[in-house]
């Protein structure tokens, strides 16, 4: 009797300490969930206080390079007064649009290629413009694809950008001769059947002269040397002149296959100035230049951005550096201010130079009043993009992605699409854009 009384207090006791240790168990997992719930907020919190500042950094960036545009909408004839703007263009524009075969192996579907999903989540950036502008380093001619050395791509890759909003391409770039001056005119045949407008080419390769898109073409300019392209976009005339520093073949063409590709020269571009400020309101200039895969500006671009300014040209965006380089404003001695990007990285690529996979879209818009025959830069804004690997195993491993929203999604607790790993490299390289954009 005893001992069954013995045993039933010993259960007792265990019991009872067995429920303590739950509690305490219990006690301290809660403990510890709300502790990692806090530091999971906190985390949260500094993450969106970090992308909050970013914001307001890039904002206060783009301020202070455009302060100056507002000059421009002073008319010193008329004692300080507002000129009425009558007629205004929205433009957008990118940098190099590549085509590497990672990219083409991720496209590959069963009866050809499928590019679409690499632009979807950007194409609404451009679609808004009147124009989307870029350099397409690429051709388009029968036979093996390549996006090394030479680069060949799919016609479904020209489609692609086609539809993403891209509506006129510059063709100079040190890729343009990779295969000759017919693959040149091949790659011209391509681009047009797609509809899509061209600047930066000698007018002896493509003679339709189509590359001049006024529809009152005058029989002077079918007839000129001038190398760039006249659009005029809701009452504006702009004149978009292409430029390329050389060729990346160079030792492999002949002198005469060099005369077919669009390689700067003082006297080129003073040439095509000279035209395009007679039959234009506006000059875009876009530059092939620059070192490939550094964000710093080189003597040899400030040299010939100084010749450009000197000389008429109302805007330089630059390209061929897989990064961004900075912008600026140029204020000449008549008082204009001059924008330049001296590089807005790739619009798509998958080089693996340090922050390659960070791009800009410049969005631009320009006014003209109805008693001046020039425009003006009337307000700039730009867009930050990232080249998202999704990884080998992914349906859609590359897509272009809206840098700023991809990093706010994540701070917000949206981790389906990328890591934390990914998270802190797209902060970093943020931070990295804002200390080079301005950093003239």
């Amino acid at each position: 009797m005893r001992n069954r009384r013995n045993t039933r207090k010993r259960n007792v006791v265990l019991d009872t300490i067995t429920n303590r240790n739950f509690i305490i168990i219990v006690s301290i997992l809660l403990a510890v969930i709300i502790v990692a719930e806090g530091v999971i907020q906190i985390r949260k919190y500094q993450d969106r206080k970090l992308l909050a500042k970013q914001a307001e950094e890039l904002e206060k960036q783009t301020g202070e390079i455009f302060t100056a545009i507002e000059n421009n909408l002073t008319n010193p004839s008329n004692n300080g007064e507002t000129i009425g703007m009558t007629r205004t263009a929205r433009i957008s524009a990118v940098g190099d649009i590549l085509c590497q075969m990672d990219m083409i192996d991720d496209a590959k579907i069963d009866d050809g290629y499928d590019f679409s999903h690499m632009f979807t989540g950007v194409s609404k950036f451009v679609k808004n413009s009147d124009i989307a502008i870029g350099t397409l380093e690429t051709n388009f001619v029968d036979g093996k694809y390549s996006g090394v050395g030479k680069y060949n791509s799919p016609i479904e890759f020209l489609k692609a950008v086609k539809d993403s909003g891209i509506g006129l391409v510059s063709l100079a770039h040190n890729h343009v001769l990779d295969y000759g001056t017919q693959g040149l005119e091949t790659t011209i045949s391509k681009i047009k059947e797609q509809n899509i407008e061209i600047t930066g080419i000698k007018n002896k390769v493509d003679e339709s002269n189509e590359n001049t898109l006024d529809e009152e073409k005058t029989k002077e300019q079918a007839n000129s040397d001038f190398t760039g392209n006249i659009k005029e976009i809701n009452g504006i005339k702009v004149a978009f002149l292409g430029y390329t520093y050389g060729l990346s073949n160079e030792n492999e063409v002949t002198d005469e296959e060099k005369k077919s590709a669009n390689i700067y020269s003082e006297e080129l571009a003073q040439k095509d100035i000279e035209y395009a400020k007679q039959n234009s309101n506006y000059i875009i200039a876009i530059m092939h230049w620059g070192d490939v895969n550094s964000s710093e500006i080189s003597e040899y671009q400030r040299n010939i951005t100084a010749f450009l300014v000197k000389n008429g040209v109302d805007m330089i965006l630059g390209s061929h550096p897989s990064v961004v380089e900075p912008m600026e404003i140029i204020q000449t001695e008549e008082g204009k201010n001059v924008l330049v990007a001296y590089s807005l990285g790739n619009y798509i690529s998958t080089l693996k130079y340090a922050n390659a996979d960070v791009e800009l879209i410049l969005n631009i818009q320009i006014a003209k009043s109805s008693d001046s025959d020039k425009a003006i830069l009337q307000k700039v804004d730009y867009t930050p993009i990232y080249v998202l690997d999704n990884g080998t195993k992914a349906e859609n491993r590359f897509e272009l992605t809206d840098m700023k929203k991809l990093a706010q999604d994540y701070a917000n607790g949206d981790t389906s699409r990328i890591s934390r790993k990914t998270y802190d490299s797209i902060i970093s390289k943020l931070e990295k854009l804002q200390s080079t954009v301005n950093s003239k």
